[in-house]
């Protein structure tokens, strides 16, 4: 398989043929083709995520996140190499949820022009909030 490279994740959203936006288009995402390959997100290591991030232009650097709770495994990836090229600053990785918004598993990652955006790995029910979300939200997909 070859290394995708910038732009990759071109290709059909499944729904009616039309053509979704790619994840990245030369390493900036935007919150419609996070949205559209979300899955890319979704129950994946720190690693794998990485990874995704290295293929299109970051180096990164994974740490444990500062806010860290009794139990938590909660990662951030930073970027160390920002520029006008790449627009996302920070990745942070929740595999267990957060104990604010419940046991549902997310990533959010932080932009300098998009804002945050939050991939949840699960429905807007099972996710809780208190009203004063400042991310974007992206939820699991009802077929999934």
């Amino acid at each position: 398989m070859s290394k995708p490279g910038s732009g990759h994740f071109h290709g059909t959203n499944g729904k009616g043929g039309g053509s979704a936006p790619p994840l990245f288009n030369n390493g900036h995402v935007t919150y419609e083709g996070i949205a559209a390959h979300r899955e890319e997100f979704m129950n994946k290591s720190v690693e794998q995520i990485a990874d995704l991030l290295k293929e299109n232009g970051y180096e990164i650097r994974i740490c444990p996140s500062n806010r860290q709770n009794k139990g938590s495994t909660a990662m951030i990836i930073e970027i160390t190499n920002p520029s006008k090229e790449r627009n996302i600053d920070q990745v942070q990785i929740s595999p267990d949820g957060s104990k604010h918004h419940g046991n549902v598993p997310y990533v959010k990652l932080s932009t300098s022009n998009e804002g945050l955006i939050k991939v949840i790995d699960g429905t807007r029910e099972q996710y809780r909030t208190d009203g004063t979300e400042k991310a974007r939200l992206i939820f699991k997909r009802d077929s999934e």
